[in-house]
């Protein structure tokens, strides 16, 4: 069972040798090799927890959207050359978006939450929107919370859940996460608690000791930057073992399994080849009667990526999914207790090793 133990606790990541510019674990320096395989859910399965969901549905899907972007943020100069390019290739709408920029900045249209909700909508998915809840002066800045009350007010008249999109510096430092939360629910007027890092940022375990000390009740930021499937071999929502401090944490986690820009600007896919490989990785969440967690910013969901967006809700929708958003799976979890029963088949292996 060593190898379980390792991949579940992710125990080979605590000494991140070789991070990337961002201090991410990355695949290529992991060892799971086998990263389409939810090994850690199938042996689970095979141990005798079958998961269900409402509608007596054989698993569930959840999408997200982190808001990294609602503004152009382009100088009147550079507003006015593209505003003429709009012209000129017959874009009249994004065309005048520009022009009426120049007195006004406004939401982008191609990154306007109110068309993304829209498209969920007629999908029938009820998504988690994580913002983003910086100042100006932090790292990758794009819009103040204050700055959106009609984004904002969108996802919640469409009964969307709202999370916290953490700064890059909110991953391993407590007061800034505490200070990004406290704005965000200031801001929405309500309280918070669910969470992912800008950037997939991540930091074993003080990321998850960190929220659980602020008050969250999960995380699902846990996948790799560099490429889509199992980074821990999990499908299902689970409490984190802390391999330092020899116990299990209260906060839940909730992996991340496909993420847009893995597909197209890590792994370098083509829309064929990345459909095919959502595919694979869908079909193996079904078949332990898993969880599919979907990442897709809100500023692609236009052109060749906005096509590959709505592909996967339609091949999602044709296998008859339960569309929750990320809190509902876990309470789901939680109150028909596979939260509990799968923690104790976990501390079964784990203790073998111990």
């Amino acid at each position: 069972m060593s190898q379980l133990f390792d991949l579940y606790t992710n125990a080979r990541e605590y000494d991140n040798e070789f991070p990337d510019q961002f201090g991410r674990a990355r695949l290529y320096n992991a060892d799971n090799r086998n990263i389409f395989d939810p090994a850690v859910s199938n042996r689970i399965y095979s141990s005798g927890l079958t998961p269900y969901y409402p509608g007596n549905r054989q698993f569930a899907v959840c999408v997200s959207h982190d808001i990294d972007h609602l503004f152009l943020h382009q100088k009147p100069a550079r507003r006015l050359v593209n505003a003429g390019k709009g012209f000129l290739k017959g874009r009249f709408g994004q065309a005048f978006d520009q022009l009426g920029s120049l007195a006004k900045e406004k939401v982008y249209r191609d990154y306007d939450l109110k068309n993304l909700v829209d498209i969920n909508d007629e999908y029938g998915v009820r998504p988690t929107y994580y913002f983003l809840s910086l100042e100006k002066a932090d790292q990758d800045f794009n819009y103040s919370l204050a700055s959106i009350p009609e984004q904002v007010d969108a996802v919640i008249q469409s009964g969307g859940e709202i999370g916290l999109h953490g700064g890059h510096k909110a991953y391993n430092n407590y007061g800034k996460l505490t200070q990004e939360k406290e704005l965000l629910e200031k801001s929405i007027g309500r309280s918070v608690y669910g969470y992912r890092n800008h950037y997939l940022r991540f930091e074993l375990p003080v990321t998850w000791s960190y929220l659980e000390k602020a008050g969250f009740t999960y995380d699902t930021t846990l996948g790799y930057a560099d490429c889509i499937g199992f980074r821990n071999g999990m499908c299902y929502p689970f409490h984190p073992y802390d391999v330092k401090g020899r116990q299990f944490l209260n906060i839940v986690e909730l992996p991340l399994i496909i993420m847009d820009a893995s597909l197209f600007f890590y792994m370098r896919m083509d829309m064929n080849t990345a459909f095919k490989a959502c595919k694979q990785v869908i079909e193996k969440v079904m078949n332990c009667n898993g969880v599919l967690t979907l990442l897709w910013h809100n500023n692609f969901v236009t052109g060749e990526m906005g096509t590959f967006y709505t592909k996967i809700l339609d091949f999602l929708r044709s296998t008859d999914p339960w569309f929750a958003n990320s809190a509902e799976v876990i309470e789901w979890w939680r109150k028909e207790g596979f939260l509990q029963r799968s923690q104790g088949i976990i501390r079964g292996f784990l203790e073998d090793n111990v």
